[in-house]
């Protein structure tokens, strides 16, 4: 399975720039059919909590943006942006597109970032999300989920091969972000992608790093500052293998 991972400059509270700088990108990029395209957390406003900005109203712009997009391209759309809840209010969320515009995935947030005060503003999700996109079993995380392992965890040992967090992670941390995505694709045996912004916004400065490991831990891809779309490719039998022939998910039922 193909995964092409779009690293920019969000420009900060613009849906409509971003809608087009995202646009542009794709553009220029050779997409093989059926990719699994990801864009970072908040891609059309920033990491705000502005919520009179990130509201999108009764109907998404930005939803229909992606599903634009992956009919366009023939592509599946991951993407990370904020959502009304059932109840009214706005969460973080990741949600997937298929080709046809059929909604595949929406996750919410399980940990919202208490420094920035995000908790406030965008409440916590409280359950995992898995989808199957070419045969690959795939689970969606935010930024802030990757320092919590117990998030990966149960998702890896009910079959998750893939998983991907998108994220806004500043680079006074970016040593982290590369240390703890790795750490994920050992302990779970499984590829782990992330997916980050660039450029900067009123508070923080961006260096990218969007990072691909396999289920080793072996670093297939490490992007530099500068935007771009990088397309990997993924071999999910390699995940099978490798949990057959060193079973440790299996032990940790014992735990």
């Amino acid at each position: 399975m193909h995964i092409a991972a779009v690293q920019f400059d969000i420009r900060w509270e613009d849906r409509a720039a971003n809608h087009a700088r995202v646009r542009h990108l794709l553009s220029q990029s050779d997409l093989p059919r059926n990719s699994l395209v990801i864009l970072p957390e908040m891609f059309d406003t920033g990491f705000s909590i502005n919520t009179t900005v990130t509201d999108p109203g009764a109907v998404s712009a930005s939803e229909i943006f992606c599903r634009e997009m992956a009919g366009e391209h023939q592509v599946a759309v991951l993407a990370g942006l904020a959502a009304r809840t059932p109840e009214g209010r706005l969460a973080n969320e990741a949600v997937a597109f298929s080709p046809d515009g059929a909604e595949l995935v929406r996750y919410r947030k399980r940990q919202p970032f208490a420094l920035a005060g995000e908790h406030l503003h965008y409440p916590a999700g409280n359950v995992s999300a898995t989808f199957e996109w070419q045969g690959v079993r795939i689970a969606p995380l935010i930024c802030y989920d990757l320092r919590f392992p117990e998030l990966f965890r149960p998702t890896a040992v009910a079959g998750a091969e893939l998983f991907i967090v998108i994220a806004n992670w500043p680079v006074a941390r970016i040593g982290h972000w590369v240390c703890l995505l790795q750490a994920r694709a050992i302990e779970n045996q499984a590829y782990v992608l992330g997916v980050n912004r660039t450029g900067v916004d009123p508070g923080f400065q961006y260096d990218g790093r969007t990072s691909l490991f396999d289920p080793h831990g072996k670093q297939i891809v490490q992007a530099g500052p500068e935007e771009g779309v990088i397309v990997s490719e993924i071999d999910p039998q390699k995940v099978r293998s490798w949990r057959e022939k060193f079973p440790a998910l299996r032990d940790a039922n014992f735990i």
